[in-house]
């Protein structure tokens, strides 16, 4: 259940350009004490579990490639903030289907995310 959580608060950051704003820079504790404050409930090991099968999804079965240090994956997160990356070349490679899938909860068909 808070892994559903963990995903629903990336999507609410994805659609809320303040609110990733506002957690982008923040550490790990402070991320999880605010975001359970505005009631998205999640733990570490929710967080490493969800954004494993998120990258290993991409790595593998979009881009084809083995889960090593040259997959394409990586390049983008040079750089950047773990949250900016989940949210823009991690969650966009998704379509909102396969995002249900995972636990984000109901899709709207054929909306791509």
């Amino acid at each position: 259940m808070t892994e559903q959580n963990f995903l629903g608060f990336l999507l609410a950051v994805r659609q809320d350009p303040d609110m990733l704003a506002r957690y982008d820079g923040r550490n790990l504790s402070q991320l999880l004490f605010h975001a359970r404050n505005e009631g998205h409930a999640f733990l570490p090991g929710d967080i490493e579990q969800v954004v494993g099968r998120l990258e290993v999804g991409v790595i593998t079965t979009k881009d084809g490639e083995p889960v090593d240090g040259d997959s394409r994956l990586w390049r983008s997160m040079w750089g950047r903030r773990h949250l900016d990356y989940l949210v823009h070349h991690v969650l966009p490679r998704y379509t909102a289907p396969e995002l249900a899938a995972l636990g984000a909860g109901p899709a709207t068909e054929g909306e791509g995310l």
